[in-house]
């Protein structure tokens, strides 16, 4: 239990960066499960274009841009750019010692230093949250397409 407002400051941010560090991977997982789904229009546009009529080739057109763009939303987000993981050591005691901080002051430092990581992590971790949406919404329309495509293919 922190002793000091520093210490709990300093302890207060460190979760906050921990819980958007897992905030992150679970935003990595889901985008891999989309791209997982998305996967499906390569081997079912493969069989259907070589044994469908040539009218279901527009519609696996679309499936197979929605996949593409799909990938790429996907992509984005599982590699963001930019992300902060936390603070040195080193540079943080370097700091302190050519200043002749003490420890409430290093802690303080700390702190915000880690509280503006977080601060800009976020930024990015919300637009790699608003590709996987994206991605979603190219998955569902690569799914209907293939759905379509496939039905024309039966109905021919």
């Amino acid at each position: 239990m922190a002793s000091t407002p520093e210490e709990l400051a300093l302890d207060l941010s460190r979760a906050s960066v921990q819980a958007q560090e897992q905030s992150a991977n679970q935003l990595r997982e889901k985008a891999t499960t989309v791209l997982s789904a998305a996967s499906i229009v390569v081997p079912v546009a493969a069989v259907a274009a070589g044994n469908g009529p040539t009218v279901a080739a527009v519609p696996f057109a679309v499936a197979a841009l929605a996949y593409v763009l799909c990938v790429r939303k996907c992509g984005s987000a599982l590699l963001p750019r930019g992300v902060t993981v936390g603070i040195l050591g080193g540079e943080l005691l370097e700091a302190a010692t050519t200043s002749d901080a003490d420890l409430r002051q290093t802690q303080a430092a700390a702190a915000r230093y880690l509280d503006d990581g977080y601060r800009h992590n976020q930024a990015i971790i919300e637009a790699a949250s608003q590709r996987l949406a994206r991605a979603i919404y190219l998955l569902t329309t690569e799914i209907l397409a293939v759905i379509v495509a496939l039905v024309v293919t039966i109905v021919s």
